[in-house]
């Protein structure tokens, strides 16, 4: 951070930030909000955790770009097309719109791989975009996971037709059936 123009003050603190975070599930959002700042201290940023009361606060504060850093649940469902390229695509920053490039994330040659790789119809040459992509993004660090929600989901023995797919447990459950009727 030095290097980068971002030196220790007096006090010690390089720069302050706000971090918000969506209000429920605590140990997800709160509980990790609140983790960060002892831990980003230890490198000289003062970070203030600022509570939503409800999610549309939230929600309008990150789409109308008024956060500095934000908890958020990025979830990309089962075709990277469907979540991935609204949260990276530089064609889809839009204030105003919540889960959609609200990072202001630019990067032509991720536009471009994105792009090829959402029509690609051989499974390998998808893959390999793909793979590209992610080692950009990782180097990049638009979004920093730190943690993942746990997604659980238990079913009766007796239930026939199960869903096993990505979708799991928000799959359709219109054609579960009883195999054996419960006790």
């Amino acid at each position: 951070m030095d290097e980068a123009g971002l030196k220790r003050g007096a006090d010690g603190t390089r720069f302050a930030l706000t971090v918000d975070y969506i209000p429920g599930p605590s140990v997800q959002q709160k509980g990790v909000a609140e983790y960060l700042r002892p831990q980003l201290k230890k490198v000289g940023i003062e970070v203030q955790v600022r509570a939503s009361p409800d999610f549309p606060t939230w929600a309008q504060r990150v789409n109308s770009w008024d956060f500095d850093m934000s908890m958020d649940v990025v979830f990309n469902w089962g075709d990277p097309v469907i979540g991935v390229d609204r949260t990276y695509l530089s064609s889809n920053i839009r204030q105003g719109v919540i889960w959609s490039n609200t990072q202001n994330y630019r990067n032509p040659k991720v536009d471009e791989l994105l792009e090829a790789a959402g029509p690609e119809i051989d499974p390998a040459r998808r893959e390999a975009l793909y793979t590209e992509f992610q080692k950009i993004v990782v180097d990049d660090v638009p979004i920093a996971y730190v943690n993942v929600v746990p997604f659980s989901t238990v079913y009766d023995r007796g239930l026939g037709n199960i869903p096993t797919s990505i979708w799991g447990g928000m799959s359709a459950m219109d054609e579960l059936y009883w195999e054996t009727p419960p006790a």
